[in-house]
């Protein structure tokens, strides 16, 4: 008896243990739990999405080393990309590309006028780069998650003229589909 009942609570300890490490990972505040693990990292940009449907954010941080890390929503830090840097402060966009899925975009702004775009998909709880385009004069971002990039097309004999290219998201092909006039 003495050791069934040693062993309830042994069972009740450990899940009071598991769903409290839990519930602190969904509950901290990210950039602390970012700066707790990696103290010389200093969030510069953040952003809080539920990007696989499941209820729970996931929180997207850029940091000042231009670092750029996904936290997904059971706590674990992964480092996705990193020189993320730009004369301007990066900007994370959230693209609605079907009603289920949703994509993350980083736009890094270098001045006088080129904007570079690069989008991820949420895969298996990290992010996987699909699309990368610089824009020489801009990049736009329609709401239905449309990408158009605008670019100088230079002449031969001199000279350039504005170019625009369009991404859209294909899921059978699982990648973005350019049109228009693209970059070579």
């Amino acid at each position: 008896m003495k050791r069934v009942t040693a062993l309830l609570c042994a069972i009740t300890m450990f899940g009071f243990i598991f769903n409290t490490s839990y519930i602190e990972a969904a509950t901290v505040n990210p950039k602390i739990l970012l700066e707790k693990k990696f103290p010389r990292e200093q969030v510069t940009v953040s952003k809080s999405v539920d990007l696989n449907g499941d209820q729970k954010k996931e929180h997207l941080l850029i940091t000042e080393s231009g670092n750029f890390y996904l936290i997904n929503s059971k706590g674990v830090i992964v480092l996705i990309d990193t020189n993320y840097y730009s004369d301007e402060e990066p900007t994370i966009h959230i693209l609605s590309v079907s009603a289920k899925e949703k994509h993350v975009a980083v736009t890094l702004d270098y001045l006088p006028s080129n904007t570079e775009l690069l989008v991820y998909k949420y895969q298996n709880g990290t992010l996987k780069k699909k699309l990368s385009v610089m824009g020489d004069v801009g990049i736009e971002i329609s709401k239905t998650g449309e990408i158009i990039q605008m670019w100088k097309n230079y002449y031969s004999e001199g000279g350039w003229k504005i170019a625009l290219a369009s991404y859209k998201w294909n899921s059978k092909k699982d990648k973005y589909v350019g049109s228009g006039e693209l970059p070579r």
